[in-house]
């Protein structure tokens, strides 16, 4: 039958590096973290769901088994569910025997998503539970007995991602199983009959997994959101998406103490090197050290999450998936670029960036061109400049925190 209106399909590899859904449409992926939203209670799921729609994040990355993290002095994540994913008890589960209440409630809580056309990106495998010993003990059988049977379940909703693992390097600590990556992607490949995304996310001091058939995307995580997804772009010849340059936050830990102006800055830079980047949030949401939204879903406070969806707002006004990095007018450290020939032109400009009385529009000088070009304060969203300009400098008033694009008209 016909989609319905604003159902464009699952989304897809397309352009290389890129994402597309089914009927063609480009899909400029912005993510964020809620790793244990799907089973708190349901008015932190509504607050969640409006969080999620509020800054136009599509993409949420969630953990399918529980989540218990944290030291009990700094930070706390250990929210009891309601149901647990097998029969048993911590220490004795039984995995050949599957709870359905608990897999009931996540095909929920991913409906709930696609109600609001967002992708649950679904992470099978996580390192980080102490307390209820999941997946601990889990043999290869197991590993791709739980896989078939999660792929059964989801792989209808259109708006499913896979992620085999969170930090899959960190299953080679004493009490796990070091797990067999490939067969499970394998598995994941072969039985969901949808072809949707699959990747794999790996610890910021090991190398991003090495690029194989089953893999659709390129996810990892480090601080380095420019130069190493533009290598991993090159090198994989797939769309790279830098699933964690860490949080903005105030814990005492590097993965989450971003101040709201690095994590802008690092997502811009990702998407300047043509790429795509999840973002996090690390503000304790009734203070104390509990209650994260990267973990416990709830209400977005942070300041950089209204600042990424006016650029999305921004990137998703020009041709995206056909533009390519401008190295000759750019720094590439506070100046960045992106050009789709001599047609549209896309700049962020940093607080630092010195040399602040304008850009350069267009690539060469033979013919002439005229373009409609705009100044952005994407620090205070709103528009501060629009104008008819030709090829070559166009002086501007540029504020700390610019974007400028320009798209040519004749």
């Amino acid at each position: 039958v016909p989609a319905r209106p604003g159902n464009h399909g699952p989304v897809r590899p397309d352009h290389r590096c890129h994402f597309s859904h089914e009927d063609g449409s480009p899909c400029f992926i912005m993510g964020t973290t809620a790793y244990a939203w799907t089973y708190r209670p349901e008015e932190i799921r509504a607050q969640s769901l409006q969080s999620f729609s509020r800054y136009r994040f599509n993409k949420i990355r969630m953990l399918v088994f529980p989540k218990e993290y944290g030291d009990g002095k700094t930070v706390d994540a250990s929210y009891d569910p309601p149901f647990f994913p097998y029969e048993g008890a911590p220490g004795a589960w039984d995995y050949t025997r599957f709870n359905p209440a608990f897999f009931q409630n996540y095909e929920a809580r991913v409906n709930d998503l696609l109600q609001h056309d967002i992708q649950a990106d679904v992470i099978l495998f996580h390192p980080y539970d102490r307390k209820w010993l999941l997946p601990q003990g889990m043999t290869e059988v197991d590993d791709l007995h739980y896989t078939r049977y999660l792929v059964a379940r989801l792989a209808a909703y259109r708006n499913v991602w896979w992620s085999l693992a969170n930090e899959f390097d960190l299953f080679r600590a004493p009490q796990f199983r070091e797990k067999n990556w490939d067969a499970i992607g394998e598995c994941v490949a072969a039985a969901d009959p949808y072809r949707h995304p699959i990747s794999i996310h790996n610890w910021p001091f090991i190398p991003p997994y090495p690029n194989r058939p089953w893999m659709s995307h390129v996810s990892y995580q480090h601080p380095n959101t420019y130069s190493m997804l533009l290598h991993l772009r090159q090198t994989y010849g797939k769309p790279a998406i830098n699933d964690e340059y860490q949080y903005e936050g105030t814990v005492p830990h590097g993965w989450g103490n971003c101040t709201p102006e690095l994590e802008f800055r690092r997502h811009w830079a990702a998407t300047m090197a043509g790429g795509y980047a999840t973002h996090g949030e690390v503000l304790p949401v009734r203070g104390g050290i509990r209650d994260y939204f990267w973990a416990y879903g709830g209400t977005l406070q942070g300041q950089s999450a209204p600042r990424l969806a006016y650029m999305r707002q921004i990137v998703e006004s020009l041709p995206f998936q056909s533009m390519a990095v401008n190295w000759l007018q750019t720094d590439g450290r506070d100046l960045y670029g992106l050009q789709q020939a001599d047609n549209a032109f896309l700049f962020f400009i940093g607080p630092d960036y010195k040399d602040r009385h304008g850009v350069w529009i267009g690539s060469g000088r033979e013919t002439p061109a005229q373009y409609n070009l705009i100044v952005h304060d994407i620090w205070n969203c709103v528009e501060t400049e629009r104008r008819t300009v030709g090829k070559g400098h166009t002086r501007l008033a540029l504020p700390p925190w610019a974007a400028v694009t320009a798209l040519k008209i004749r």
